[in-house]
């Protein structure tokens, strides 16, 4: 055999016993698939190997399944970026307004005062009935005439 003018001769490929029971099998057994890798590896065949169908299934699904833990593993991830971004501002927001109050505590008036109240008594101003609105206005104009 001639590969691009090259004159070496290819020695030819005769498949064993287990190769040529899977001829034409439509269902292989993990047994049948493990004895033809063993011929394989016998005429020095070791990049390629034969699986059955139930276990190439059984590897995609776990396949299926790591990338999907994957994916998930990597979202994770980015939300505890965000998170950690988002906590950064918040504590930087925090430290700002704590120094904005640190300095507003310094400048006159920052003295918290109270209202002082005396037991027993508001501090609003009770408003006069009309008949006391009345009897006050008799007596201011009483003691005006009197002047």
């Amino acid at each position: 055999m001639k590969l691009f003018g090259n004159k070496t001769t290819a020695t030819p490929l005769t498949l064993g016993a287990a190769m040529l029971a899977l001829v034409g099998k439509e269902t292989v057994s993990a047994e049948e698939a493990e004895a033809a890798n063993t011929e394989l590896e016998g005429l020095n065949i070791t990049g390629a190997a034969l699986i059955n169908s139930a276990t190439y299934e059984e590897l995609s699904e776990k396949a299926a399944r790591v990338d999907a833990a994957e994916q998930a593993a990597t979202q994770a991830s980015e939300k505890v970026k965000d998170l950690e971004a988002a906590n950064k501002t918040l504590t930087e927001d925090r430290d700002a307004q704590k120094l904005r109050a640190d300095k507003l505590g310094k400048t006159p008036g920052a003295e918290h005062t109270s209202a002082v109240r005396t037991p027993g008594e508001n501090d609003l101003a009770d408003e006069p009935s009309d008949a006391e609105a009345n009897q006050k206005l008799v007596e201011a104009l009483h003691a005006e005439m009197l002047s």
